[in-house]
């Protein structure tokens, strides 16, 4: 009896109707939406007779009043997701049209999908795998040096930076741009590095960069800035050994194939004679008697010193010698110098001098010995202690201090007399 009753209860079973919660409901006809076309395209955008871009073309109809619908056009690649969108309202029907540009080349696995204003899919269509080359340009880095491989600090220079990027920033994957081995801080919207300004050295100079999507560019470039050599030059003079008043030059000669008219030159005189402009040639013709120390720096553009020096001497006139001590040298005027005749008092004043002199030479002592030979050097001449000499035409030997007063040696005492 009870088989009986499980029988006829899986036959009556299988004659029940089909409930309405069994069926399955299409979000895209809830939404009064139907799809009356569709179809892809394959495009050759840059004309080089490769696939790198696909057109999606789709006809709607709706059946409400108005609607709001976004296409979204979603591209895979390596991983990487990209997508284009196309927010769409109309009523009744609409042709709508969304392309996929390549980025990269390979295999793009491309899919539609429709979504209602409130973001809820409503359908999603497979379209298919193309291989498929970059529509958009890729990033690229190039730098490019003007000027030549090895160069000399101050030498013009320029760098240039060449960039490019269409894909990172098409989809919001902009990338990050470094560059190492310069010495100075460089922005990115730095389109030209002077290098004219750098310091020498060997340089070795890589820009990168990477976006979003994983794509990346380098470049590398090399250069080589040598010191530039310091400025070559000499002083001639014109004048050393002449008399005070009498025509008196110092030159600075650049060497050979120099230019130095836009260096600086500065110019030091001991003992000195006041400022000097910054100038080539600087007249000596009224410096007082003695002897000077001329130094002469030059400085280029790069900061770059050079120093050299020389020594001048200028004589007294006839006038300097007459008004100098009685007891100093005093140069000859020739047949204008003036004589007076000395008389019998004279003389004999001159005689007891003479006596006076003779016997402190003769009583002197040992010590004084020492004294007088201590102030001759190895040679046997007189010992300047480190003070430029000059011997003058009577063969006066003359010292200066560094305060520009000057000693006569005395081969009398073996000693030096301020005169």
């Amino acid at each position: 009896m009870r088989e009986f009753i499980l029988a006829a209860l899986m036959i009556s079973l299988c004659f029940a109707p089909i409930g309405a919660a069994n069926e399955e409901v299409d979000p895209l006809e809830e939404a009064g939406v139907s799809i009356i076309a569709f179809r892809n395209d394959s495009l050759d955008s840059n004309q080089d007779g490769m696939m790198d871009a696909i057109r999606v073309v789709i006809v709607l109809n709706s059946t409400n009043d108005w609607v709001d619908l976004t296409l979204t056009l979603l591209g895979d690649h390596a991983g990487f997701v990209v997508v284009e969108e196309l927010p769409l309202s109309f009523e009744d029907q609409i042709n709508a049209s969304i392309t996929y540009d390549s980025w990269a080349t390979g295999e793009h696995n491309l899919a539609l999908e429709i979504s209602d204003s409130e973001g809820r899919l409503l359908e999603r269509m497979a379209i298919g795998v193309f291989d498929m080359t970059p529509a958009l340009s890729v990033p690229e880095v190039d730098l490019k040096l003007k000027g030549s491989d090895i160069m000399e600090t101050g030498d013009s220079c320029t760098i240039e930076r060449h960039f490019i990027d269409e894909t990172g920033p098409r989809w919001g994957e902009e990338g990050t741009r470094s560059i190492t081995g310069v010495p100075f801080k460089v922005l990115d919207t730095d389109q030209e590095l002077d290098c004219s300004s750098w310091p020498a050295g060997i340089y070795i100079i890589e820009e990168t960069y990477t976006n979003g999507l994983g794509q990346s560019a380098s470049d590398t470039l090399e250069m080589v800035i040598e010191n530039r050599p310091p400025p070559m030059f000499s002083i001639s003079i014109n004048g050393d050994q002449g008399l005070t008043g009498t025509p008196c030059t110092i030159t600075h000669n650049a060497a050979a194939g120099e230019d130095h008219t836009d260096f600086t030159k500065d110019w030091t005189i001991s003992p000195s004679i006041g400022l000097l402009s910054n100038s080539s040639t600087v007249d000596c013709s009224q410096w007082a008697p003695g002897v000077y120390r001329v130094l002469l720096t030059v400085t280029n553009s790069e900061n770059i010193v050079s120093t050299e020096g020389a020594m001048l001497v200028r004589l007294p006139t006839a006038e300097d010698a007459a008004n100098a001590d009685s007891g100093a040298p005093v140069q000859s005027r020739g047949e204008e110098t003036e004589t007076t005749s000395v008389g019998i008092w004279g003389m004999v004043v001159l005689s007891m001098v003479l006596g006076i002199v003779v016997f402190m030479i003769m009583v002197r002592s040992p010590e004084d010995d020492e004294l007088g030979l201590s102030m001759l050097n190895d040679m046997g001449e007189p010992d300047s202690e480190g003070l430029p000499t000059h011997v003058d035409e009577s063969g006066i030997v003359w010292r200066r201090h560094t305060d520009g007063e000057m000693d006569w040696w005395d081969q009398n005492t073996l000693s030096w007399r301020r005169w």
